[in-house]
């Protein structure tokens, strides 16, 4: 016999995944006859009584929330002593895993994703929820481009029980902003920084922020200024350079006011004009800098600790050493400055194998990290767009920064659904979804469809196709 939640109202068809707080399910509604997505929360949480109070009252919250890019709460209960939320089923992917896929992505296509993830905040904060789990694990992308933000409220109800079951503060550490590294109160500013990270890694395909462990990260968010995107990936504009840096400034002060703010700045962006001007404003209490989350104090006072002064032993070791080093490495240093330098070749347009060749010729190598590959809609897919040096730089042979982005062609989007669409509004669907070719236009006599509306169409409803590719409709 399959599981069941609510006396046998929902039908578990399927499991979905599983977290740090819950376990995901797909199921039936058998009473309205629909797909919905079942979370059952771990042990742990469903024990503690004033969590589940929390848990329950926060979904409720959540659930007066209706807007297209949140996904909706339909029901939360207790079954067999198991805590549940029923949601709504979003059938696609997340966004990391969309990230993963296709970063970085282009400006626009990052652009429109943010937007609505900001359209999603907006409502939740008019109606004081704040999320503080932005991430793009919770971001749910459909198949025609819909993005839907997914767990609100929930990071609000967990935020008392994880740091007495799990000792870590709720959140995603690559994500969360630094007032959440310091254990302080979190406001709609701690989600829109939670979006510029989001945006950073959407138009780079890297974190501003990574380290060896969870303190480290959440340092690095309070003390550290991120690289540049620009500087990571050169076709990031400078006007949307700033709207990200601006996003995750670490004082909430210098951030965007709300979601509508932001997302008025990505507007502009897409329409090339330049971010609205801000200040900025730099903090510099000791104070302020030190501070780091309480609920892994204990691995800060590690870190402290490996400030002690050195022993005795410690400075002979390392006396020993220096000695060793300027005895033993002087024919290695000098061999490294004799390096042989040669001419950085230009790639550019060839076919990747090509360019590896020519590259290999000269004794210069590409490692797997240094050779990307982007989507572009003038180089033909395998081809080299850019390269790093410039051709003629002189450099040392088998130098290992040296990296190459290859076409993987014109950027693909999921083509809308035109049936029993009328022949000016397809025409708008195609244009808002991104698609740039001029469609073709048959007229077919047919006297079961009413005149200009769309008969069929080439490419199908919801299939991923060139953003440059040739479109067809057929239209009565």
């Amino acid at each position: 016999m399959s599981k069941t939640f609510n006396n046998g109202r929902y039908e578990v068809i399927s499991k979905l995944g599983s977290g740090g707080m819950a376990i995901v399910y797909r199921a039936k509604d058998t009473v309205l006859s629909r797909t919905v997505t079942v979370k059952v929360l771990r042990e742990q949480f469903a024990s503690d009584e004033d969590f589940t109070k929390r848990f329950r009252r926060e979904a409720q919250a959540v659930a007066s929330l209706s807007h297209p890019n949140i996904v909706s709460v339909y029901d939360v209960g207790k079954d067999d002593e198991q805590e549940y939320i029923v949601m709504e089923f979003v059938d696609g992917q997340n966004l990391k895993e969309f990230i993963k896929e296709h970063a970085p992505l282009q400006v626009e296509q990052a652009v429109d994703i943010a937007s609505q993830i900001c359209d999603a905040l907006d409502h939740a904060h008019k109606h004081q929820i704040i999320h503080r789990d932005i991430k793009p694990h919770n971001i749910l992308l459909t198949a025609d481009g819909r993005a839907k933000v997914t767990d609100f409220g929930i990071a609000r109800a967990v935020s008392a029980a994880t740091v007495t079951h799990t000792g870590t503060i709720v959140g995603s550490v690559h994500y969360f902003s630094p007032e959440q590294a310091r254990g302080e109160l979190t406001n709609e500013q701690s989600d829109l920084y939670s979006l510029g990270i989001i945006l950073y890694e959407m138009v780079t395909g890297t974190l501003p922020y990574d380290g060896e462990s969870p303190i480290s990260i959440a340092l690095k968010h309070m003390n550290e200024q991120p690289k540049a995107p620009s500087s990571i990936n050169p076709a990031v504009p400078k006007n949307m350079e700033q709207v990200i840096l601006r996003a995750i400034s670490k004082a909430p002060e210098c951030r965007y006011a709300n979601a509508r703010e932001l997302k008025q700045d990505l507007e502009r962006v897409a329409k090339g004009l330049s971010a609205m001007p801000y200040k900025s404003v730099q903090r510099h209490d000791d104070a302020q800098a030190t501070q780091v989350m309480r609920p892994i104090s204990g691995e800060a006072a590690a870190i402290g600790k490996k400030k002690k002064r050195l022993t005795p032993a410690g400075w002979a070791a390392i006396a020993v050493l220096v000695v060793a080093l300027v005895l033993g490495t002087y024919a290695s240093v000098k061999a490294f400055l004799n390096v042989q330098e040669v001419k950085m070749p230009n790639v550019v347009n060839m076919t990747k194998d090509k360019a590896l060749a020519t590259l290999e010729s000269s004794n210069l190598k590409i490692t797997a990290t240094n050779l990307k590959t982007q989507s572009d809609d003038k180089v033909p897919e395998g081809s080299v767009i850019s390269q790093d040096p410039p051709a003629d730089t002189v450099i040392k042979i088998n130098r290992p920064d040296i990296s190459i982005v290859v076409s993987s062609g014109p950027e693909k989007l999921a083509f809308p659904d035109l049936s029993k669409t009328d022949k000016d509004t397809a025409l708008a669907k195609i244009r808002q979804k991104g698609f740039t070719a001029e469609p073709t236009i048959e007229y077919v006599k047919d006297n079961t469809i009413p005149v200009n509306t769309v008969i069929s169409q080439d490419p199908g409803p919801n299939t991923q196709a060139p953003k440059n590719g040739a479109i067809t409709l057929r239209v009565s």
